[in-house]
């Protein structure tokens, strides 16, 4: 049995288990929209089921299958438990703001497939990440902050006291194995070592920061202790998409239901919900940031003075709304002095669960890490802990994506090199034609006979809409050496970047899409027709290097044909797509870089000096 197809990205097995309890229930489901999960592995549909039951009628249901193992498998029972967590014995909490279990949870292999609704059964509720951009934000955020500390746990809760090395270790739980994503990361990326002290991250001149993945032994924060960590009900993941809120912008902003609760813990450490989410949000504006931007919105979270006049008006509001948001609770807590400490250090764990994510490129990734080790010193200046000793240099990612390429002369040659990113507007207009080119290059001369159209002829599209490929395009010869051609690919790839960031979140047009997957293509084919001209005359580490260029130019294609660009679509499935195509061209431009760098080492190395003609700048074909 196939099962139904409204249902099928749930897979064949649960669609039809869908089907039978459907019929043997007589309930229909109609109207799935599927919901972000965060990447936890699970899937979430919203759909309307019809009861049999006329107490029930129609109403609004969530159906979630949880992932199979971990934290997700346990979630029924952990729903169960935090509806039974009543805050002083008032169940208004948890009646308002949590799911309930509407119908029994159905096993499907060592999965469970859950049944969740809320109070209000308000089919115009959405999750918080479709109205980020929103200019409510700030104000809701701050209020589901307040809410989640006041209404949540107005009774005290505590362990005893624990290091600030403990308080980090027990948010971060096992991200720091050394299997882990955020280890790897680290040590592969950043050439950091787990039980290196004290860092210079960036440059040489930079005060020295505790490294913030250094949490055993005698570790910098192993000399801070926390005498009253403050601990109660909590949601263990929240992010936006874990949030349900009314879709209406003049909505009360108090109105908010919590899903997913399958880490909810009645002791847990309460710094960490609100972080978390906080740098969600910080995250989302973080692409569309120039390096004085993110320098000063560090030096915001991390409580610093800081003009601010670069930050986006939004996300400064936001950060601001939700650090003051806690203040009345606090005023009620006979320990709220451990809040600030604590927060600090939440924000350094919270930080580095950030940079172990895989869907960040490597500039965001290394921005968190920097703001963790932030953190941890402003903890440490605070309790008069900063005792710095010998700092090693770390400069950065050892494979930054670069953002757009401009010239440099080694040798008597042009070759790309690393440039900041153009800076984006934040909730920008989707842009009705290309973003200049930043760059003009000197390319070497084309060869005598057109092979076929390069990759840096195609041509600028003047606003209309643009199908996968654009025909009739005329032809142009393609680059005789692969420095020319790298640098097309280059500049080509430069200008969709730019162009992408540029749009708001998951509004990427199809004359967009449809340029990235032509480029992307003509660049595998001409690529693919000098290596094979040239491959035996190149060593294997330089080979190697342009096959990377050939499969991150695949990649591209690939992510360009997403389904999730589709504005059949909901708004975060558009915009973890337009994110990962981000990443993707970014990944492209790095690669692209370092084999243009490989083979101009191995020419001057076998020939003394690079002999590649320069052709005029007048005579370069333009790049997109």
């Amino acid at each position: 049995m196939d099962g139904s197809p409204q249902f099928a990205r749930f897979g064949a097995r649960t669609a039809a288990l869908l089907d039978q309890w459907q019929q043997q229930n007589h309930r229909p489901l109609t109207a799935p929209a599927w919901l972000d999960t965060g990447g936890s592995g699970a899937s979430l549909a919203s759909v309307f089921v019809r009861d049999s039951d006329p107490g029930r009628t129609r109403r609004r249901m969530i159906i979630k299958l949880c992932s199979p193992d971990g934290d997700s498998s346990m979630e029924p029972g952990r729903l169960i438990a935090a509806r039974r967590s009543l805050p002083n014995g008032d169940p208004s909490f948890p009646r308002d703001h949590l799911v309930e279990q509407l119908y029994d949870p159905m096993p499907v292999d060592d999965a469970w497939l859950m049944f969740q609704g809320f109070a209000g059964n308000d089919e115009t509720m959405v999750t918080l990440s479709t109205v980020l951009r929103q200019r409510r934000m700030p104000g809701v955020a701050a209020q589901i902050t307040r809410s989640l500390l006041a209404d949540w746990n107005p009774d005290e809760k505590w362990d005893g006291e624990m290091t600030a090395a403990a308080f980090v270790s027990e948010l971060l739980d096992q991200r720091l194995e050394p299997a882990e994503p955020l280890a790897v990361w680290v040590r592969d990326k950043l050439g950091l070592g787990l039980e290196t002290a004290w860092i210079r991250p960036g440059r040489a001149n930079a005060a020295p920061l505790p490294n913030p993945v250094h949490l055993t032994g005698s570790c910098p924060l192993a000399e801070g202790t926390l005498d009253y960590p403050i601990r109660g009900r909590a949601h263990g993941d929240l992010h936006p998409g874990n949030i349900m809120v009314p879709k209406e912008p003049d909505a009360d902003t108090g109105r908010y239901v919590l899903i997913d609760l399958s880490r909810f813990d009645e002791r847990a450490l309460l710094a960490r919900d609100p972080m978390h989410l906080l740098l969600c949000l910080v995250a989302d504006f973080l692409p569309h940031m120039s390096d004085d931007a993110r320098a000063e919105l560090l030096d915001l979270l991390v409580g610093r003075d800081t003009p601010g006049l670069l930050i986006p008006q939004g996300l400064a509001r936001t950060v601001d709304e939700v650090r003051s948001a806690p203040d009345g609770w606090l005023q009620q807590r006979t320990v709220s002095g451990q809040w600030a400490g604590q927060w600090l250090l939440s924000m350094q764990a919270c930080a580095l669960m950030f940079t172990a994510r895989v869907r960040y490129d490597a500039r965001d990734r290394w921005w968190f890490f920097r703001l963790a080790a932030e953190a941890a010193g402003a903890y440490l200046r605070s309790v008069d802990a900063y005792e710095p000793g010998e700092a090693v240099l770390v400069p950065g990612p050892r494979e930054a994506e670069p953002a757009a390429v401009e010239a440099v002369v080694v040798a008597g040659v042009k070759l790309p090199r690393q440039v900041a990113p153009r800076e984006a507007k934040p909730e920008a207009k989707p842009a009705t034609g290309p973003a200049p080119d930043p760059v003009r290059i000197p390319a070497p001369s084309p060869a005598p006979t057109p092979l076929r159209e390069s990759v840096a002829s195609t041509p600028r599209a003047t606003g209309e809409s643009l199908p996968d490929a654009a025909a009739g395009t005329p032809a142009a010869e393609l680059p005789d050496t692969l420095p020319a051609l790298l640098i097309d690919l280059g500049n080509a790839f430069a200008d969709r970047l730019g162009e992408l960031r540029e749009y708001e979140a998951g509004s990427v047009t199809a004359r967009t899409l449809g340029l990235v997957r032509e480029q992307a293509d003509q660049g595998q084919a001409d690529l693919r027709t000098l290596l094979s001209s040239r491959h035996d005359t190149l060593r294997e580490e330089v080979r190697e290097r342009l096959d990377a260029v050939l499969g991150r130019l695949a990649h591209v294609t690939e992510v360009a044909n997403t389904p999730g660009f589709s504005y059949e679509q909901p708004l975060f499935q558009r915009d973890l797509a337009h994110r990962a195509l981000v990443v993707a061209l970014g990944t492209l431009l790095g690669s692209t870089r370092e084999a243009a760098l490989s083979l101009q080492a191995d020419r001057t190395g076998r020939d003394g000096q690079a002999t590649d003609p320069i052709r005029p700048e007048e005579t370069r074909a333009p790049s997109g």
